[in-house]
């Protein structure tokens, strides 16, 4: 609020400054009045001593030499020889303005008209820097106002900002400030939520091999338990710690994507040498369950990425058609390029998705009814899809049930 103080002292110091400029103005007045008093006092002087000798040196007083008194014109010499012989008499410039009437007359009745000027245009301005300064004043209460409800939640309220003239430029920079807020309060609220669904969402998924190692443990700790039943246990136990480490470092991965702490080192490097790195890591699933591995991609195909993330994300979606596909069935990876963008693309001929879950399937921890992969967390296609959009591209799917699915990744060639 101290914005709204300075503003009031600078409009009391305008109102001091406008008075005093009256108060000049009518003491101006005043002056120029008694100046023009002494202005006619000495010009009618004057005139009357011209009159006085033009009379002394005609010696005739007849009518005809009073009219060219009054009408002819009059020489120096008839000026001073009148001055001097009324000047005898006490009658000059420099006499007192009382002792002529009509002069006493003038200045008074100048000196009302300057006065009631003067005191018409002062009323007036004071009257409009009143209004003013109790507009100004409506406006910036109503403005304190709007920013207490601003500051106490109502978020959407802004000031109007739409005039002209330095109140309006602070209210569109205040508008734009609570705007600035009210975004990264938005920010902050989305954070808080997705902290707390990630913690929720962790805590969910970590209940069952948590629920079943401690079940494995009582078991083995049992003393009658056999070495073959303590063997497989134990390789129970195995599966379920590295299904909870995969999930702890996916969550982490996605947690670190939509914070918005990840920096690409993005180099340009040819597809297929990396294409082939990512299927080779999933050969020897492959060779045991009896799915067949295709890569299809030109020599020259070229991309600028980062190969540690963008392999997570081609890795994620190689798991997914491998999970969704049968015994004998065909995942292909391929890549293409355009002027515009370049593609890469993970199809499988497995089951297909759901027209129900098409909507879906990005969304993390995303579980289908109709799903057969009863491992799975429901991470792997949302980590996919982050990591895409962090690369500047887009991750899209097609599907039909029954006849497989196809992921693809497209990248636009800035």
């Amino acid at each position: 609020m101290e914005r709204f103080q300075i503003t009031d002292v600078g409009m009391q110091k305008q109102l001091l400054a406008v008075s005093l400029f009256l108060l000049a103005f009518l003491l101006a007045g005043q002056l120029s009045s008694a100046y023009m008093a002494q202005e006619y006092k000495t010009a009618m002087a004057a005139h009357d001593s011209a009159l006085a000798g033009y009379l002394l040196q005609s010696g005739n007083a007849g009518g005809g030499s009073i009219a060219a008194v009054f009408t002819s014109e009059k020489t120096q010499a008839e000026q001073e020889t009148g001055a001097a012989l009324l000047s005898s008499y006490g009658y000059g410039a420099d006499m007192q303005t009382s002792l002529l009437p009509e002069v006493m007359e003038f200045r008074l009745r100048s000196a009302l008209i300057i006065l009631a000027y003067s005191l018409i245009f002062s009323l007036g301005i004071l009257f409009v820097l009143h209004r003013g300064c109790r507009r100004r004043d409506e406006e910036l209460d109503f403005a304190a106002q709007t920013l207490r409800r601003f500051m106490d939640g109502d978020s959407g309220l802004r000031l109007p900002d739409c005039g002209e003239g330095s109140l309006s430029r602070l209210f569109a920079e205040i508008n734009a400030l609570a705007t600035s807020l009210t975004a990264h309060i938005q920010r902050e609220r989305e954070s808080r939520r997705f902290l707390k669904e990630t913690i929720s969402d962790i805590s969910h998924q970590l209940k069952t091999p948590l629920s079943a190692l401690m079940m494995y443990n009582e078991i083995l700790r049992e003393e009658e338990t056999e070495r073959e039943t303590a063997a497989a246990f134990t390789e129970k136990s195995r599966r379920e710690l590295e299904r909870m480490e995969h999930l702890i470092q996916s969550l982490l991965k996605l947690a670190k994507l939509d914070a918005g702490t990840i920096e690409l080192n993005q180099e340009v490097h040819p597809l297929k040498s990396f294409l082939e790195g990512c299927l080779e890591s999933f050969f020897q699933r492959a060779e045991h369950e009896g799915k067949h591995l295709l890569l299809s991609c030109g020599d020259c195909a070229k991309l600028a990425f980062d190969e540690l993330w963008l392999g997570e994300a081609v890795g994620n979606l190689i798991k997914n058609a491998l999970d969704h596909t049968d015994f004998g069935g065909r995942i292909e990876l391929s890549c293409g390029e355009t002027a515009a963008a370049v593609t890469i693309t993970v199809r499988d001929d497995g089951a297909g998705i759901h027209p129900e879950d098409l909507h879906h399937i990005f969304k993390r921890f995303y579980r289908s009814r109709f799903s057969k992969d009863s491992s799975g967390v429901g991470i792997g296609l949302s980590l996919a899809k982050a990591i895409a959009e962090k690369h500047g591209g887009v991750l899209t799917v097609q599907s039909e049930l029954g006849r497989g699915a196809e992921f693809a990744m497209l990248f636009p060639r800035l």
